[in-house]
């Protein structure tokens, strides 16, 4: 007997699709960017992968019933957004990784940035500082 973790029947979630087709294909598309951008996230460290795979998987719930489950029964993306869907879970790694990313992001600046935009830097440490506060307030996945 299997557990219920190795289970062979796929995960269907919660779609809850537009009702007109224009709406529908701004939400594929958008969804369809975010997924590539969380796609070059995997290989690019600066820019984040889980964000744009819940934005995905968000879109196509509301543009593509097709693609939004075959992304939550994706071999590695799935288990994001059907932890995110069940719990607002986020993996700890993801949390770490977004803070260190954040935080050299916001070193950077303050080094970069002349005497006279440093309020950007500032701004920017606090938007950040407001995102890790938020992140480490979910639940780990």
């Amino acid at each position: 007997m299997s557990s219920p973790q190795h289970s062979e029947q796929p995960h269907t979630g919660n779609v809850k699709q537009s009702r007109h087709s224009v709406v529908r294909w701004v939400f594929l598309l958008l969804g369809s960017i975010f997924f590539a951008l969380g796609i070059i996230g995997v290989v690019l460290p600066v820019l984040p992968t889980t964000p744009f795979i819940l934005l995905a998987a968000g879109c196509w719930a509301r543009g593509s019933k097709r693609f939004y489950h075959w992304l939550i029964n994706h071999k590695y993306f799935g288990k994001i957004v059907r932890d995110w869907e069940a719990r607002r879970a986020v993996p700890r790694y993801a949390k770490w990784l977004a803070c260190i990313m954040m935080g050299l992001s916001v070193a950077m600046l303050f080094y970069r940035l002349p005497d006279s935009k440093l309020w950007l830097a500032w701004l920017t440490a606090a938007i950040c500082t407001g995102v890790g506060v938020y992140l480490w307030r979910l639940p780990d996945a």
